[in-house]
């Protein structure tokens, strides 16, 4: 469509297939997992998918979609809680994994440049946020490897 014909424009999505790991208590980048589109029109809906499989050990984490610097899909504000997209649930054990996935129609009212990425924090430091592997680095058949994406889709409207 060459204007708000309510069609997708375009579709942009990265796939990270390498591991990332993170005992950080406060919400970090997860390297790689990020994807940037310019969208056509100033009034698109942009579609934002996210999905992800990992682990946590010593306690759980959090998972939040960013545009840009802003926090998008999370809670609302309530006292010290934590504005998230997704929680992260302790493994209980290091070979336990599990899927993580978020997703929200934005709009971010621009023909700019917009970047779109996953980050995520440990909620207290004692032990680790794993994405695309579980805790346990055995070389056996519990010790999966996975893969990451987020996918970007231009809705004209």
């Amino acid at each position: 469509p060459t204007s708000g014909g309510g069609g997708i424009v375009q579709c942009v999505s990265t796939t990270k297939t390498d591991t990332f790991t993170t005992a950080s208590t406060s919400f970090v980048d997860v390297t790689g997992l990020s994807a940037t589109i310019t969208p056509k029109f100033s009034t698109s809906k942009i579609f934002v998918i996210v999905t992800t499989c990992g682990n946590t050990n010593g306690s759980k984490g959090y998972g939040r979609l960013m545009r840009g610097s802003t926090a998008i899909a999370v809670g609302d504000a309530d006292g010290s809680t934590v504005q998230a997209t997704f929680d992260m649930n302790n493994a209980g054990a290091s070979n336990r994994g599990a899927s993580y996935v978020g997703q929200i129609l934005d709009s971010p009212a621009t023909t700019s440049a917009t970047t779109y990425k996953l980050q995520v924090r440990h909620e207290n430091g004692s032990g680790n946020i794993n994405i695309n592997r579980i805790n346990s680095t055995d070389d056996s058949a519990v010790a999966g490897r996975y893969s990451s994406t987020i996918t970007l889709m231009e809705f004209s409207v």
